[in-house]
């Protein structure tokens, strides 16, 4: 097919070829014509070997530059032909056979074939170049637009989509409220909820036996049951870094190998990996780098929640939150400001009452003793130091006596919270 911008240039495709019996015709024709129009014009001398220019040349010549070397060879050859019956027969006046003039048909014809030849060889290198450059060209311009089409379903995706990932993790904790424990009704529950939120198709929860995968213990399932191969490079990459494992991260000897899209550990706060999150199928848009950290980030929460989301007193449950975040800003800069309040026993005991109900869903407060001090921490995950100090002038609770202080997660020594006691 002719492509717009070619229109008005003859354009020869090199996967039509020429027929070979057309061009003998023609051959044949035009050396004929030319013989038959050298006796007619000059019936004494028809190959005008006694003087004047050889008409006869034109029919090589031209077979030469329309077809190429044989056919103005064989041309050549006719015409020779005819000459030797010409003489032979006296219808050409000659002493002998012209060798001289012979020898020049036969050159003028190969020349003029031979200079064809090339030219069409050079041609049908650049019609062949030109080819595959096209179909290059029309292979992206689909990619091209099937990766808009997909671009724009991402933003009406995005654009759609109501949550954030506090608020995420806030119906997640709803959801898991009142479960306590990973059993297999807990885990179908986190599984479905992590599958709706980020778009997965084909993906299932495997359990762990003596540190090792159980391929035939399938705690939770979303979509169509698939095997899981415990050899599967994505599935070991997850278990020997404890982390989110994806399939383009492999090395390419081992990506064939691959039968899974992404593989997370469900490990809470203390690093125990009770079970392993394997994703078999997805949307494409949603295979990305974000969605996939939002993927771990709410089955590692889901998991701290049914550990521990009904542990009494506060103190170990504010410790594994701690645990928690600060694994997320490892893996993820995700922010989480720290408040420490101090002061007198009833002071923080009053401060403690009062900002239980003021802390937001997914914020975490507790009352403990830091070397025989009482101190009230507030921990606000996905919150950097400007919006703590925001959600603290909104909050009328927090005495002016008292001893502030506002640390980020990453400036903050973890053992100083590890060593928290009960207060």
């Amino acid at each position: 097919m002719k492509k717009p911008w070619l229109e008005g240039i003859e354009i020869v495709d090199v996967n039509t070829p020429v027929s070979r019996w057309g061009g003998w015709f023609e051959t044949f024709v035009i050396t004929a014509a030319v013989i038959a129009a050298s006796f007619i014009t000059q019936q004494a001398d028809p190959f005008r070997l006694s003087g004047g220019f050889p008409w006869a040349v034109l029919a090589p010549l031209l077979a030469g530059l329309r077809y190429g070397f044989v056919f103005g060879f064989v041309s050549a050859l006719l015409t020779l032909a005819v000459l030797g019956v010409a003489i032979d027969q006296q219808w050409q006046v000659a002493r002998s056979f012209p060798l001289p003039w012979a020898i020049g048909i036969v050159v003028v014809a190969m020349v003029a074939g031979e200079f064809r030849d090339m030219w069409g060889r050079r041609l049908h290198r650049l019609e062949g170049a030109y080819q595959y450059r096209a179909e290059r060209l029309e292979e992206f311009t689909r990619s091209y637009q099937l990766l808009r089409l997909s671009h724009d379903r991402l933003e009406q995706t995005v654009a759609n989509s109501g949550f954030s990932l506090r608020e995420g993790i806030m119906h997640l904790q709803s959801t898991l409220d009142g479960i306590d424990g990973l059993t297999e009704s807990s885990l179908q529950k986190l599984i479905e909820f992590v599958a709706e939120y980020g778009a997965l198709t084909q993906v299932c929860i495997i359990g762990i036996t003596a540190d090792r995968i159980d391929t035939s213990q399938v705690l939770a399932c979303v979509g169509e049951r698939f095997p899981v191969d415990e050899a599967d490079p994505v599935l070991r990459m997850s278990l020997d870094s404890g982390e989110l494992a994806t399939v383009n991260l492999l090395q390419d000897s081992v990506m064939d190998q691959a039968r899974l899209l992404a593989a997370v550990p469900l490990a809470d706060s203390s690093g125990e990996i009770n079970a392993v999150l394997a994703v078999r199928s997805m949307p494409f848009f949603s295979f990305h780098e974000s969605n996939l950290k939002l993927i771990a980030v709410l089955v590692a929460h889901g998991v701290d929640h049914l550990r521990f989301g009904t542990a009494r007193p506060s103190v170990p449950r504010f410790i594994a939150s701690f645990e928690r975040a600060y694994q997320d800003f490892s893996r993820f800069r995700l922010d989480t400001a720290l408040l420490r309040l101090s002061g007198n026993p009833d002071e923080m005991r009053g401060i403690h009452e009062k900002l239980r109900f003021s802390i937001r869903a997914i914020d975490f407060i507790c009352l403990a003793r830091e070397k025989d001090q009482y101190v009230v921490w507030v921990m606000l995950p996905l919150t950097d130091i400007t919006g703590a100090q925001a959600w603290a002038q909104r909050v009328a609770d927090i005495p002016a006596t008292s001893a502030q202080e506002w640390m980020p997660i990453n400036e903050i020594d973890p053992q100083r919270i590890r060593s928290l006691e009960q207060g």
